[in-house]
């Protein structure tokens, strides 16, 4: 039985969040990319304005003033320099828009590659969805008003400009053409300022309803917070096969030790620490230690191994305290380890066990 959305009072865990922003699902505005793509078209345009001017003007001269010329150098030559032209005007806007707009894309996202989603899902093409999100109050409600409020503070904004520029723009008719082109190209750069600036307000509104949207439909019921709590601590039976591992490993760890040692040092009972002396070492190191049924492990482990086990319950206590695995014992233990040393291997000599 599913759930109602009344049911979901908890908050989105990080693993759900994470899982909705894999899938697509994040707070996002209508036109964040639109408006972050006109606003590099605006900056670029008053970057190059000038040089872009000037070319223009120079193939307009060209035009009518070498007519003749251009008419003999053919629609070849005349369409290179029309392409060249065009490119150099509008390659720079279109690259400007095109980050602008991916960057806008990955404020929003986040930097997550996932090509599954570009992958055709047929059930998008399902109308009864897309009908229901049409004919649903809250949805349309929101859209439709949002759409509105673009329209009317667009409009106003338009409005506004013109106004005080009608006069202007009534009188270019008398003006040279030069004069009359600035003049147009400076109302419609304010228009657009002031319009992208309105729209981008909206789109910092359209954000933060998409934001708490996308809250409401990402909350989870008290059963999912613990479903996915035990999902991640994991079951019984993966836990304990993790311990088992674990143990094995140790007990694979302690076995090398053991091996690889020269001498085993108890408590007698308690504590059992595994010591291997290299001359090429230096200093005598600890290759296994354990307390208890780990100590006893070590010790049936070191008369598999033919390892000397000598008794010494201070020694035995202090290694255990201070040297970890795979270290070398400190130099206060020198003088006592070196001592048991020379008893396993007087012991040796003899062909006794120690």
């Amino acid at each position: 039985m599913s759930e109602s959305d009344s049911d979901k009072t908890e908050d989105a865990t990080p693993e759900r969040r994470r899982k909705a922003r894999e899938e697509g699902q994040f707070p996002r505005a209508k036109d964040t990319g639109t408006v972050a793509a006109t606003i590099a078209i605006m900056l670029v345009i008053s970057a190059m304005g000038s040089s872009f001017w000037s070319l223009l003007t120079n193939f307009c001269r060209r035009c009518f003033s070498e007519g003749l010329s251009f008419k003999a150098a053919g629609l070849e030559t005349i369409s290179h320099e029309l392409l060249a032209l065009l490119i150099a005007a509008t390659l720079p806007v279109a690259v400007a828009a095109a980050i602008a707009g991916t960057l806008a894309g990955i404020a929003e996202a986040g930097f997550q590659p996932n090509f599954d989603l570009a992958a055709p899902k047929f059930e998008r093409l399902n109308p009864i969805n897309k009908l229901g999100q049409m004919f649903s109050p809250k949805a349309a409600g929101a859209s439709v008003a949002l759409s509105l409020l673009r329209v009317a503070v667009v409009a106003f904004v338009a409005y506004s400009i013109l106004k005080g520029d009608f006069g202007a723009l009534a009188r270019l008719s008398r003006a040279p053409v030069t004069a009359g082109a600035q003049q147009v190209s400076q109302v419609l750069m304010r228009l657009s300022l002031w319009s992208t600036l309105a729209l981008a307000v909206l789109t910092g509104v359209d954000y933060v309803n998409s934001w708490f949207r996308h809250e409401n439909q990402i909350k989870m019921t008290m059963q999912e917070v613990k479903d996915e709590m035990k999902q991640q601590e994991g079951s019984p039976q993966v836990k304990a096969r993790q311990r088992a591992r674990a143990r094995e490993l140790l007990r694979r760890g302690i076995r090398k030790g053991v091996k690889e040692a020269s001498v085993i040092i108890t408590n007698p009972t308690h504590i059992a620490i595994a010591l291997r002396y290299r001359p090429a070492e230096g200093a005598p190191v600890v290759t296994a230690k354990g307390y208890d049924e780990v100590a006893q492990h070590i010790k049936e482990l070191a008369r598999d191994y033919d390892v000397p086990i000598v008794e010494n319950k201070p020694l035995a206590r202090a290694l255990a305290a201070k040297v970890k695995v795979g270290k070398v014992i400190p130099m206060d233990l020198f003088v006592a380890v070196a001592e048991v040393l020379a008893f396993v291997y007087r012991t040796r000599k003899r062909g006794l066990r120690a």
